[in-house]
């Protein structure tokens, strides 16, 4: 009984250990949660908001303005005497409250075309703020993808890196037995001993950039600091990378479907229409504006009985035109002039950086494929010359040095085969990211 109770806690205690073991984290999972918690898109996203807000502020300029305006004091009039057709009455002190209250209502009717120009630099704003949105949750998703195959590659890494560490403690081993055979020098022992030590110097450098490539990361997800992570490799890792597309079809794809550029452009489809916004100051404003008012000294509770009592109603047509200000208007239309020009500036340079990125990314990802092919045929032809080199060794006419060039040759380019098919994955992800995401 005691056995079983012992065999069953135990068996209970790794089941626990086992759930409290973090899942592995797959690429679209660290996407997703990325996108949840950056700091930087959240920001983009209250700008947008925020622009929202600047549309009906600038759509309030063609609505009505209704205020309205109320009053209510005290007052206290002294004793003295009041003379009427010549006779002196006398009066005595007395309190009064004075109430009153008012409407008045304004229509914009002529400003120059500044309201309905505010109106769409507003609208273009709002839109480019959400070209601007998507162009942050691009960045973020290239970000992640390639810190996510940063940290495939140095896993990779580190297993060709081990791999090569138990080779070399084997060979090791293997010139010891021989050197007690009478078969080889204490040379070859202390050589390849030295071998071995360098090579598990090299494993444990390559589990710090493991760390290191983890921690980056956790930080682009936004990951508390120490919280454990894994990650689990996508099912084409090891795959080929994907044929390149022809560059000037996938050029103007980029320049048609960027987000950034999208954002640019609207940006300066909107300084032009606040530019035009700005010139509505040299123009007169014409509005219409509507009142009522009423004054009474009884009490405020009788204010509103009977409102064409003591009151008072009219409209005015009003027309405003600011001649001379200082040339301050003047200055609010060239800089608005010269906001538009330098977006329009802005927009030249990132179509050309997006030219860009779909250029490096295509030259990278057809040198990745190729260097892929080479790389894999490389390796089998270390294998087989690692292969061929013990066996000479075995034999008694191969040498320790043949060994160790064969290991080395196996061990590179292993690491040319992990480094190629990430680069093509990363390749292949740039190239999403300067297409948009397309």
């Amino acid at each position: 009984m005691v056995r079983g109770f012992v065999f069953a806690m135990m068996v209970s205690a790794a089941a626990a250990a086992q759930q409290q073991q973090p899942q592995p984290l797959t690429l679209e999972e660290a996407v997703r949660l990325s996108l949840e918690r950056n700091q930087d898109l959240q920001r983009q996203i209250l700008l947008t908001l925020s622009s929202q807000q600047d549309q009906i502020i600038a759509r309030s300029a063609v609505l009505p303005r209704l205020d309205f305006n109320a009053s209510v004091g005290r007052t206290r009039q002294g004793a003295g005497d009041v003379v009427v057709s010549g006779v002196s009455f006398p009066q005595p002190a007395s309190n009064f409250s004075t109430t009153s209250a008012g409407l008045n209502l304004r229509q914009l009717i002529f400003d120059g075309g500044k309201w309905w120009n505010s109106i769409s630099s507003a609208n273009l704003a709002y839109d480019a703020n959400v070209a601007q949105v998507d162009e942050q949750r691009l960045q973020i998703t290239y970000l992640v993808e390639q810190r996510f195959y940063e940290l495939v590659r140095a896993q990779r890494q580190l297993v060709v890196l081990a791999d090569a560490a138990r080779r070399s403690r084997d060979q090791a081993d293997y010139t010891q037995r021989l050197f007690e055979g009478g078969r080889a020098t204490q040379a070859d022992v202390y050589a390849a001993r030295a071998n071995r030590d360098n090579d598990e110097v090299t494993r444990l450098g390559q589990e710090r950039q493991v760390e290191l490539a983890r921690s980056d990361l956790s930080l682009a997800i936004g990951l508390d600091p120490g919280t454990p992570l894994t990650v689990s490799e996508p099912r084409n890792m090891l795959a080929e990378p994907n044929q390149p597309p022809q560059l000037q079809p996938a050029v103007e794809r980029a320049l048609t479907n960027r987000p950034s550029l999208k954002f640019f452009a609207l940006t300066v489809e909107s300084n032009r229409k606040a530019a035009s916004a700005a010139n509505g100051d040299y123009w007169p404003v014409v509005s219409v504006n509507g009142f009522w008012q009423r004054g009474t000294r009884d009490d405020v509770s009788k204010l509103f009985e009977t409102p064409t009592r003591e009151s008072q109603a009219g409209w005015t047509f009003n027309l405003t035109w600011n001649l001379f200000n200082g040339l301050a208007t003047r200055a609010n239309v060239r800089k608005a002039e010269l906001q538009s020009a330098l977006a329009e500036n802005d927009l030249a340079s990132g179509r050309r950086a997006v030219a860009s990125d779909v250029e490096k990314a295509v030259a990278q990802l057809s040198a990745a494929r190729q260097q892929a092919r080479v790389a894999q045929q490389a390796e089998q032809t270390a294998r087989e010359g690692l292969r061929l080199a013990r066996t000479r060794q075995e034999v008694g006419v191969g040498t320790q040095l043949e060994v160790r060039d064969a290991e080395l040759k196996l061990t590179q380019a292993q690491l040319n085969v992990v480094g190629s098919l990430v680069d093509g994955r990363e390749a292949e992800a740039a190239l999403r990211r300067a297409q948009g995401g397309t």
